[in-house]
């Protein structure tokens, strides 16, 4: 009986061990991702969209809008220089009449 106490006991300390180291490891890699997302936006706003393609390769999707401005999307960015994290990274890009990038933004979700 004093033995399947402590090893109930192991064990579910054992499991609340593993729970809140994985929520870390997923802290740490999403706090990465963002550091690594934040300094490759910062580059951009002021430079042309092939610049931003070069980068992130060609987008996911194109929206025009009425203004003459576009709107560039990527969609589950795969690149050496942004860590794996956890959800779906989108990337988007406001590019003015002229082609140059004015605004940056990023999100990730789920």
């Amino acid at each position: 009986m004093l033995w399947e106490l402590i090893l109930l006991i192991l064990s579910v300390t054992l499991l609340c061990c593993y729970s809140i180291g994985q929520e870390l490891l997923n802290n740490y890699r999403d706090n990465r991702r963002a550091l690594a997302m934040g300094r490759e936006l910062d580059q951009l706003p002021g430079k042309t969209i092939w610049e931003a393609e070069k980068v992130f390769g060609p987008p996911t999707e194109i929206v025009e809008g009425t203004s003459g401005r576009h709107l560039y999307i990527w969609k589950a960015l795969n690149l050496p220089t942004i860590p794996k994290g956890n959800g779906l990274l989108v990337v988007t890009l406001t590019v003015g009449p002229d082609g140059s990038v004015a605004e940056t933004h990023w999100q990730q979700r789920g």
